[in-house]
């Protein structure tokens, strides 16, 4: 490790400078205080990672790396051009301790870790890559040199980097040398230690192989992170991976709830593909992490309301359907909380077992060494390339023993594909079933198109007799525009997204604000089925567009005006709302129509247009909605402190506005 730097700074607060800060960044690998750890667990665990120094579980070496990166400077990485008196362009101040939380210590937190504004970029001579950082990356955690590699990732390589030449990631290097903390920091920014190198091996067997057995065991634990802290959430402890128990399934069965809503919760659970099945793991896991650390935060924190995160943080590089879907495992009581994990955790135990017997089966072993045999020559640079030459005695042994190798070869045949000729008739079985589902499953999709089909074509027709009704009316009683002058314009209806209309009815739309009497069902179940739903939908939607607006798939600016329209006169309802502060009370509903006006005006979009305009203003659309929701209802819960809720009216303000302008960007390119 390099020479320390900044030593003094060791015991502050990355951000403020706050004495003895109880909290740190995993990824960052910073020091921080309480105010300033609230701001960072509003941001999202995808941005800073965050865990109690004191009434955390650490692991030994994750605690050693982010100390050991702490005390060598770690923080300059992230404010590299505050701390570069040759940088004249950065004219912000960095906060104080006694500064005000917001807007000051927010923004500034905020500039910092989400939007990267102070890390050293590479100048234009120097022109570096995202594969130069990847192989610089690659060469540096070979070393001991952390403050290098936290650099590296900082500036954007990718620590799951596969470099062909080699065959390995940077994982796979680190492994091989020792480097535990090394192998820390890029499983704390994203390395998955599942993955394989170009002879099949992961990186816990290339330390195995290289005598590291301890940090073998490390990389197996961190292979099993999500469902080992899931176990631990149920039954206080986890799984003994030296033993190859790598899932508890035996005391989780005392948890399983056995009524018949329940038992269809599983059955549609053992239905979801592998890939959505890992998805929602790992959004329970981050509920998981966002419960356990509100309960040490209410505990530990000073004013614990004023920075706290009553739902998982909208992820921008996820859907708005996944990232809904997050929000409302917020919503579960603890018993249907634990009922969810235990069915994810039985469900995952399950496919494990099915996946080990799989690996067992003697034909997919001789296909997984067939198939590592293609990648390289085993053969060592020390051994001829040439065959000796055969003499007599040989030609003599080969005579005596052919015999006796082809009865060997031919019973080892024989003992090898037993099993597969047994096993065959069932795989015919399973494919033929399998098939049909595919072709029922292929029958409805196609009979549910023609009925969206019969349906926009009805929904067409009755929209332009309708036109045609108001332009006979306004013509003949003087009407302007289809209004009769003097009278208050008629409130549109919520315009209900087409591609969702069909399949769920008559059911409104949740949110997070809706009370728990309203729902019928258990709400991990419907979570699943909705998870289930959006899945057909997407699939249907890349077949055939609803929408047929030329090449680039876009609604009719008519539309998009009459949506956008909406979305204004529901943030003018909430900002006619915020001229009398005593009414507090109608805040949350007024963001909760904006909500829905954005998720109707966003629904007639495809998921990922081709103009950047229109993407970034959609982007901008959904995590504006989320971050009002919050601030409202922060409102909401103000005390009677008048600067506190200035302060709060200020956000509400800011994200309106922030609504409104993203709305005109998307009307403007309409009416280019």
């Amino acid at each position: 490790m390099a020479r320390p730097k900044h030593r003094a700074s060791a015991d502050l607060c990355a951000d403020c400078g706050t004495l003895e800060p109880g909290w740190a960044s995993i990824n960052r690998a910073i020091l921080l205080c309480d105010d300033c750890c609230g701001i960072h667990r509003s941001l999202g665990r995808h941005v800073s990672h965050i865990k109690s120094l004191h009434k955390g579980v650490w692991n030994t070496y994750l605690l050693n790396m982010v100390h050991t990166l702490s005390d060598n400077g770690a923080n300059s990485i992230w404010e590299h051009s505050l701390l570069d008196p040759s940088n004249s362009k950065i004219s912000r101040r960095k906060p104080q301790p006694k500064d005000p939380l917001h807007p000051v210590k927010a923004d500034f937190i905020k500039a910092k870790h989400q939007h990267l504004a102070f890390i050293l970029r590479p100048s234009k001579e120097e022109c570096c890559t995202e594969e130069e950082l990847n192989r610089q990356l690659h060469s540096s955690v070979r070393t001991s040199n952390l403050e290098t590699s936290l650099r590296l990732l900082a500036q954007g390589a990718n620590p799951n980097y596969f470099y062909k030449e080699k065959g390995t990631t940077p994982l796979h290097v680190a492994a091989r040398a020792g480097q535990v903390l090394q192998v820390e920091l890029l499983v704390a920014n994203g390395a998955n230690p599942s993955v394989v190198d170009l002879n099949g091996q992961t990186a816990a067997d290339i330390a195995k192989m290289a005598g590291h057995m301890d940090l073998s065991e490390r990389i197996i634990e961190c292979m099993y992170e999500v469902t080992d802290r899931l176990t631990y959430h149920i039954c206080s402890r986890k799984p003994s991976h030296q033993g190859d128990q790598h899932l508890i399934s035996s005391d989780l069965f005392s948890f399983l709830d056995k009524n018949e809503l329940a038992l269809e919760g599983r059955n549609r659970l053992q239905t979801l593909p592998n890939h959505l099945l890992e998805e929602l793991a790992m959004d329970i896991y981050d509920e998981v992490d966002r419960r356990e650390t509100e309960t040490i935060w209410f505990s530990t924190a000073s004013l614990p309301e004023k920075c706290t995160v009553p739902f998982l943080p909208v992820n921008p590089q996820l859907s708005s359907t996944r990232n809904q879907g997050r929000q409302k495992l917020a919503r579960f009581t603890p018993k249907e909380f634990t009922t969810l994990i235990v069915d994810l955790l039985v469900e995952a135990s399950r496919r494990h077992t099915l996946a080990n017997n799989a690996l067992q089966n003697p034909a997919v072993s001789m296909l997984r060494k067939e198939q590592l045999g293609k990648h390289g020559s085993q053969v060592s640079d020390d051994e001829p390339l040439y065959d000796s030459v055969a003499s007599d005695d040989d030609y003599a042994a080969l005579t005596s023993t052919s015999s006796d190798i082809s009865n060997q070869l031919k019973t080892n045949k024989e003992e090898t594909f037993t099993p597969i000729a047994k096993g065959l008739p069932s795989m015919v079985e399973v494919l033929k079933k399998q098939l049909t589902l595919s072709e029922s499953t292929v029958r409805d999709l196609r009979e549910q198109v023609h009925t969206l089909q019969t349906a926009i074509e009805q929904l067409t027709q009755e929209n332009n007799e309708l036109k045609h009704m108001l332009q006979i009316k306004g013509s003949g009683d003087g009407n302007m525009n289809g209004h009769i002058v003097g009278e208050q314009e008629p409130e549109l209806e919520p315009v209900h997204d087409i591609k969702t209309s069909t399949i769920r009815g008559n059911q409104r739309p949740a949110s997070m604000y809706e009370t728990r009497e309203g729902l019928r069902k258990p709400a991990w179940s419907t979570t699943i089925c909705q998870t289930k739903r959006d899945t057909e939908v997407l699939s249907r939607n890349n077949t055939q567009s609803l929408w047929e607006c030329g090449p680039l798939n876009l609604p009719p600016s008519e539309e998009v005006t009459r949506r956008t329209e909406q979305v204004t006169r529901r943030i003018q309802e909430l900002w006619m709302a915020m001229q009398d502060p005593s009414q507090r009370e109608a805040f949350v509903p007024c963001a909760e129509r904006i909500r829905v006006a954005v998720a109707e005006l966003t629904a007639i979009f495809p998921q990922n247009p081709i103009e950047e305009n229109i993407r970034s203003a959609l982007r901008q659309l959904n995590g504006n909605t989320g971050r009002l929701q919050a601030e409202c209802s922060g409102l909401q819960r103000c005390t009677s402190d008048a600067e506190h809720m200035d302060r709060c009216l200020q956000q509400v303000r800011s994200c309106a506005y922030d609504i409104a302008k993203a709305t005109k960007l998307l009307v403007t390119q309409f009416q280019m």
